[in-house]
């Protein structure tokens, strides 16, 4: 029964150590996935959502559920609150999820604030639109 024990913690250790590689980015659990399966380690994917939600409880691991219709995001919880301070973007063709670091934005949240009284949470504050690359491609398909 330790052998298996082992082997979980193995399986949660290679999800975090993905989770640390990958600290800038957002990943789903498909990308988890296909990632362990590439270096030959096969993990269900209820597996990882497992382990996920675990790290997740622990705050080791940020979740970002974006809306009802696309799978959630993991992040590796840095003791930098970079996420905390800033919105984000969605392309909704690609998925990709851009942090968006902008004073424009810092000038439109802090007039939210003062003019309003209203504070925005920016760990769950998410534009949706269409990324430069994905406008790129559908401009070249055009031409």
């Amino acid at each position: 029964m330790s052998n298996n024990s082992g082997y979980k913690t193995k399986q949660k250790d290679m999800i975090l150590d993905f989770l640390v590689e990958n600290k800038n980015s957002h990943v789903t659990v498909s990308r988890i996935s296909d990632y362990l399966d590439k270096v030959g380690t096969h993990v269900g994917v209820t597996t990882i959502y497992r382990h996920l939600d675990k790290l997740h409880e622990q705050g080791i691991v940020r979740k970002f559920t974006v809306d009802g219709t696309t799978s959630a995001c993991y992040q590796y919880a840095s003791s930098d609150k970079k996420c905390f301070e800033h919105f984000h973007l969605k392309c909704e063709k690609c998925g990709k999820l851009i942090h968006l670091n902008c004073r424009h934005v810092t000038e439109m949240y802090n007039h939210i604030l003062e003019e309003h009284g209203f504070s925005v949470n920016l760990y769950r504050t998410v534009l949706y639109g269409v990324c430069k690359e994905c406008k790129e491609k559908t401009l070249e398909e055009i031409l």
